[in-house]
Order: C-alpha cells, then structure tokens, then sequence
C-alpha cells in the first residue's frame, strides 16, 4: 500500500513537473519569438505581465509568475540594451532635452541638456520604462520652479548674503586707518582712567573702563577679520560665480520643461504615466511595420 502510494505520488508530481517545465518552455519561447520580430510591446508585457494588465488593458490581474519570469534575470542587461533602441528615439521626441549615455550594457546615465555644465540627472530604467532621477538635482529643480513664482532664482538667497559679507569685509579693508586712529584713542583714554583710579574707585570708572575695553576688543576682532578679508572676499567671489552658473542652468532646465510640457506639473505627470503612454505609442508602431510587411508581400 506505501508503495502504491509512493507510486501515485510521483505520477502527480512527474506530471506537475511537466506542466511546469511547459510552461516555462512555452514563456521563453514566447519572449524569443517577441525578440525576433522586434515585438518590444510584448517583450514588456511578458516582463511584467500584472503591470502591463493594469496600465494598458486596465484589469486587475494575478500577480506575476515569479519562477518564470525570473528565467530571464541572468539577461535583464541585454534585455534593457536591445529595448532601449526604441525608447530612446521616443523620449528624444518626448522629452528633447534629456541624453542619455550608456556606461555599461543596458545602465544608462541621464544627462539634462546639451550646454556646457550640464547636470547628470539619474539613470533611465529601461525595462521598467521609468526615471530614476538623483533626489538631489531633482528637488533642486522642483525647488527653482517654486521660487520661479515669487520672482527669485534658486540660489538669490544665498548670493545675497555672500554678496553682504562681502560688503562688510571690504568696508572693514576700506577703514583700516581709521580703526588704527580710534584704537589710539581708546587706549588713550583707558591710560587716562587708570592714571585718576585708586584704592576707592567709583563705579563710574569700573564701567568707563569696561567699556574701553569692549571696544578694543571689537577692533581687535575686526582687525583680526581685515587680516583674511582679501582672501575670504576672492573664495567668496568665486562661490558667487559658481552659484550664478548653476542659476543660470537651472533657467535653462526651467525653460526647457516649461517650452515642452507647459508646466513642472505637467511634467511630473507625463514622468508618471510614461510606461502606458510609450507602450501606447508601440502598438501604433507594430501596426504601421506590420502594414508594410503585409504590404511588400
């Protein structure tokens, strides 16, 4: 009886594993069918069939088969090499001011425009149709739209103040004879109340001569700053200057999106749909190419 139960258990299991391995054969050989008839819509479709579903047929769908899909990991850098052909003529007319440099198979650095200084900008996921932007650059220009509305640029803030402490340095570079002239006449006066002080001093002197004394301390103290005034003003000039580039192309960027997609907002919407959008834009395509190979016959 264990033996018959062994028996028939193998035969189920024999048979799952048929099913099994069937159905894997029967994805790759889909998958390679969609590869040789440059069918990118449906090579996406068999990589994430459950997105697919959702953002193109739009129906629920059953989560994807992991043990199948997986099939094709070991070759997710040749898949996003051969479909980024296509997608990256889309986005030049999508989104024109986006380039995109390829630095290892199927890894793809987006660059924001083609002038000097240009931003690297994230990476470009191609088999999940998405940017991956750099938080950092990206909310620098979520930022410089914001302030765009009251009339200042990114980095106004922060030039205005360096341009301040620039204005205090030179003063202070600027009245040096002067702060030499009123040291003398603080120290003379705090000789001539320690010349009239004796063992009873009055209050009235204690604070005369504290006061002298702060006041010597404060030209002491800019005295100290005048010394590294000329260098600090020229490390803080060329901070300006870098500031000012990076206001500069943070404009362009700004006028870039604004001449495309009318709005930052807008922006952002058409970065969240465009997986349908391209997949959209692909069924046209498959049409078109099928037409003509119809057609040629």
């Amino acid at each position: 009886m264990a033996n018959e139960e062994h028996e028939n258990k193998a035969v189920d299991i024999s048979s799952l594993i048929e099913r099994q391995v069937s159905t894997k054969i029967k994805y790759l050989q889909e998958l390679n069918q969609a590869v040789e008839a440059h069918q990118d819509r449906k090579i996406y479709q068999l990589l994430d069939n459950r997105r697919y579903a959702k953002e193109i047929e739009h129906r629920e769908q059953q989560p994807n088969d992991q043990g199948v899909m997986s099939l094709v990991d070991d070759l997710a850098d040749q898949l996003s090499n051969y479909l980024s052909v296509k997608l990256i003529k889309y986005l030049g007319q999508a989104y024109p001011f986006f380039y995109y440099g390829e630095y290892q198979t199927g890894h793809y650095r987006i660059y924001f425009g083609n002038w000097w200084d240009r931003r690297e900008f994230g990476e470009l996921d191609v088999l999940n149709v998405r940017f991956s932007f750099d938080q950092d650059e990206y909310n620098k220009l979520r930022q410089s739209f914001e302030l765009a509305r009251k009339n200042k640029r990114y980095n106004s803030d922060q030039i205005e103040k360096i341009s301040s402490q620039n204005d205090h340095l030179q003063d202070l570079i600027d009245h040096q004879e002067a702060r030499e002239k009123k040291r003398q006449q603080v120290e003379d006066q705090l000789e001539e109340i320690n010349s009239r002080s004796g063992i009873f001093e009055s209050s009235k002197n204690k604070e005369n001569r504290q006061e002298l004394v702060d006041q010597l301390q404060k030209l002491e103290d800019e005295e100290q700053e005048a010394r590294t005034a000329n260098k600090t003003i020229r490390e803080n000039e060329k901070l300006v200057l870098a500031l000012s580039k990076e206001n500069t192309i943070l404009s362009y960027e700004q006028k870039s999106i604004t001449d495309v997609f009318g709005s930052f907002e807008d922006f952002e919407l058409a970065n969240r749909n465009l997986y349908a959008n391209y997949l959209a834009s692909l069924e046209g395509k498959n049409t078109e190419e099928k037409q003509v190979s119809d057609d040629e016959q």
